[in-house]
């Protein structure tokens, strides 16, 4: 038995600290138990029922910990091992893996869609009922069963609150700013959506070089804190935000826009904010019924816009995770920061709703 916060009966009700049932790792997969864990809007995407997922679910895709048991035909990792859960479980070997798309993996993709292992089941239950588990891993409990190729070994010394947002926000903001977009030395950007994600593309542009960052969020403490991570330009929204914008670029708009929230009206505000020649990078988790509405010829073909999805940033978790640890311990990479609240595993729910308001930059539920 293992302690959760679930979705056990419908979205739209408060998850619940319950006792599950927890198998042991199977051939190719490790049990971690988890220190820390971010909530991210997909969570609330999740709780909500907007993208989706199979209900009872345990919640949770943004976590750290240490291997305390290993399946057999592990071979890479060992018990004791502080590692980062990715919630693409990439497998480096289909078409996508050895094409350089990591994080289009045909397997990874399945197991994140179906909120279950690869091979189709769950290690957890309640009262004989199987319960599902959020892109894979269900972060919001004391330990969760993963596959091994989600979990990548980090330096035992590394703060597990600060190691958890590697696995979500730090890999998809920062990689849409270095791996997704192609952003030039002096280049200008804008970033609609300050929160961890988005604040960490602020962090990956600037790394990138560019020489203007304009973050657009309503919250005045989100502003702030971008301002503290390199932005130079810290605007809420307004019915005038275009105008502003191409005011602080000599008339024309961003190099690049990218769209952190996942809403119909701020993807249309990213379109119309940059450049003509420019690029549009969608990073948001949009509802299923979110549209991207642009006239063809004159909305793209006359303007040479360049419209681009960012999945997880671009990353290769293998690849990407070794390098935001080193820009972390370099402290080119600020990550302690983000953590603005915590909370511990019996107040998940008001972690929940702490994201839901926008308060603060991160929410960690801690364990211990």
């Amino acid at each position: 038995m293992r302690t959760v916060a679930a979705l056990l009966e419908e979205p739209h009700k408060p998850v619940e600290v319950v006792d599950l049932d927890i198998e042991s790792p199977r051939a190719g997969e490790v049990m971690v138990e988890i220190a820390a864990t971010g909530v991210c809007h997909s969570d609330l995407s999740v709780a909500d029922g907007a993208l989706g997922n199979p209900i009872p679910i345990v919640l949770g895709h943004e976590g750290a910990g240490t291997i305390i048991d290993l399946g057999a035909g592990v071979t890479d990792l060992a018990v004791g091992d502080h590692v980062v859960l990715a919630w693409l479980a990439q497998c480096g070997e289909c078409f996508y893996c050895v094409h350089g798309q990591a994080e289009l993996c045909e397997r990874a993709g399945l197991s994140f869609a179906r909120s279950n292992l690869p091979d189709g089941t769950t290690r957890l239950s309640h009262h004989g009922v199987p319960v599902f588990q959020m892109a894979g891993l269900g972060t919001f409990a004391q330990h969760c069963v993963v596959p091994a190729r989600s979990a990548v070994r980090v330096p035992s010394g590394l703060p597990f609150e600060s190691a958890a947002l590697i696995g979500c926000a730090a890999l998809t903001g920062f990689g849409a700013a270095v791996n997704t977009a192609d952003i030039r030395a002096g280049d200008s950007v804008a970033v609609i959506g300050g929160g961890g994600v988005g604040l960490n593309t602020v962090q990956g542009a600037r790394a990138s070089g560019a020489a203007r960052i304009i973050v657009v969020d309503p919250s005045p403490e989100r502003r702030e804190f971008a301002r503290s991570l390199g932005a130079t330009d810290a605007l809420p929204p307004s019915a005038t935000l275009v105008r502003e914008v191409r005011a602080l670029t000599g008339g024309r708009g961003t190099d690049v826009a990218f769209e952190v929230v996942g809403h119909a009206d701020t993807i249309g505000t990213a379109v119309k904010i940059a450049r003509r020649g420019g690029q549009v990078v969608l990073v948001g988790a949009a509802r299923a019924d979110v549209l991207l509405s642009v006239p063809a010829f004159n909305g793209i073909v006359m303007t040479g816009k360049k419209i681009l999805g960012s999945l997880y940033g671009s990353a290769n978790v293998r690849r990407d995770v070794p390098r935001l640890v080193d820009l972390y311990r370099s402290g080119m990479l600020k990550l302690d920061e983000l953590v603005t609240e915590r909370f511990s595993l019996a107040h998940t729910a008001e972690a929940i709703e702490y994201c839901r308001q926008g308060r603060g930059v991160r929410g960690v539920v801690v364990m211990k």
